[in-house]
């Protein structure tokens, strides 16, 4: 089986620390790395000079992905494990603050108008996964589908009632799939109309001049 390809953003920042995490881990995992993390993982009968190679290997996947400004401020830390905690210190914080910054952020969600449909789910979604990351009340599903839906402006209250008609409860995936396939008939349908009135255009010029005469 040949390697699985894997993008990851560098991390800059708090707000996409709770995504990014997980992706990291997920990209540790394929690597094989994933145990160093919790250094208590790793199996007694592992010789020191291999637990060290594979702390090594992970510490420079991690720092890869870390913008200038965020390996800053984990300067110090040798390995992967200490690297990590680090981290976890800084940007996944649980304080009181740092949780009702996030949840006004979540529940007052508003869709961005020079993004489409597809980034700002993107955008919600990261929000939402930072929050449930630090935040132990989780968010069902069903809510975090109303607050999205609640986000759209009003020139989309034919997509809302669309998307909620005859249902007895909904999913965030359910409204994101909606709102894409919506975006994709829009375009389509722009795509159209275009087209139709380049061969009116056409078929009017050839009306008037029938041989092509000038």
């Amino acid at each position: 089986m040949g390697s699985l390809k894997f993008e990851l953003s560098l991390f800059d920042g708090p707000r996409e620390f709770g995504s990014w995490r997980k992706k990291m881990k997920a990209l540790l995992v394929q690597h094989k790395l994933q145990k160093v993390l919790d250094s208590a993982t790793l199996p007694a009968t592992m010789s020191d000079t291999r637990k060290a190679e594979l702390q090594d290997s992970a510490y420079s996947i991690i720092v890869l992905y870390l913008a200038d400004n965020v390996l800053k401020q984990i300067d110090g830390e040798d390995t992967a494990y200490k690297a990590w905690n680090k981290l976890g210190e800084l940007y996944l914080t649980k304080s009181f603050t740092n949780r009702i910054l996030l949840k006004e952020k979540f529940f007052r969600f508003k869709m961005d108008p020079t993004k489409n449909l597809e980034q700002n789910p993107d955008d919600f979604r990261k929000i939402a996964i930072t929050l449930g990351s630090i935040d132990k009340e989780k968010i069902g599903e069903e809510s975090q589908a109303i607050i999205l839906l609640n986000s759209l402006p009003n020139s989309y209250r034919e997509v809302k009632a669309a998307i909620k008609f005859g249902k007895q409860t909904i999913t965030l995936d359910e409204v994101t799939s909606a709102l894409r396939s919506w975006e994709l008939e829009m375009k389509s349908d722009v795509k159209c109309t275009s087209n139709r009135d380049r061969l009116n255009v056409r078929g009017r010029s050839k009306e008037k001049n029938p041989r092509g005469k000038s």
